[in-house]
């Protein structure tokens, strides 16, 4: 089972998607014997409500199971003309809000480099809590710059939740997984 849900704005909702689900599934597995394959994100590293209930999933996983696991734990998703939240897919959408000064770091990581990890992850039975970035941090700034279009528009009074997001993705590259996308 691969787990791709989150709730990343309704705060009740959040509990209920990235916890209780979570819970719900980790029972589903345990009674069927069968993998799941969780995506996390480098948020539970940060100070926001959704990175904390994205940690508690996590908690919940290594506390109800002791084998047939992996969280893939990802940096900023993209793709460009993409639906998400990151600020690059956000740009390529047109939007043009940057949240403080647009100088905080992210590393954004291409879904197709996640389908590979994914794909890694059933071939050779990845278990285990394992980082996935492209491993290269740039401003938001300079993310919009490649991405966006027109003037950026600053919003001074809303911080980013984290001044850098990236993760060290030397367990993947150990098991043979590579990014191979970049904006």
């Amino acid at each position: 089972i691969i787990n791709c849900a989150a709730e990343l704005f309704d705060k009740d909702e959040m509990l209920f998607a990235n916890v209780l689900g979570v819970y719900n599934l980790v029972k589903y597995c345990k009674t069927r014997n069968a993998k799941l394959i969780h995506f996390s994100s480098v948020s539970i590293y940060g100070n926001s409500y959704y990175g904390l209930t994205k940690k508690m999933g996590e908690e919940i996983i290594d506390y109800f199971t002791t084998e047939n696991w992996v969280i893939l734990r990802m940096t900023n998703i993209y793709e460009p003309q993409g639906t998400g939240d990151s600020p690059a897919c956000r740009f390529s959408r047109g939007e043009k809000e940057i949240f403080g000064n647009g100088k905080h770091l992210k590393d954004h990581i291409n879904i197709r480099d996640i389908l590979q990890a994914v794909e890694l992850a059933i071939k050779d039975n990845w278990t285990g809590e394992i980082n996935l970035s492209s491993g290269v941090a740039i401003s938001v700034n300079d993310v919009f710059s490649r991405l966006g279009t027109g003037k950026p528009i600053y919003l001074k009074d809303k911080k980013p939740d984290m001044l850098m997001s990236q993760l060290s993705n030397q367990e993947a590259l150990g098991l043979g997984w590579k990014p191979t996308w970049n904006i």
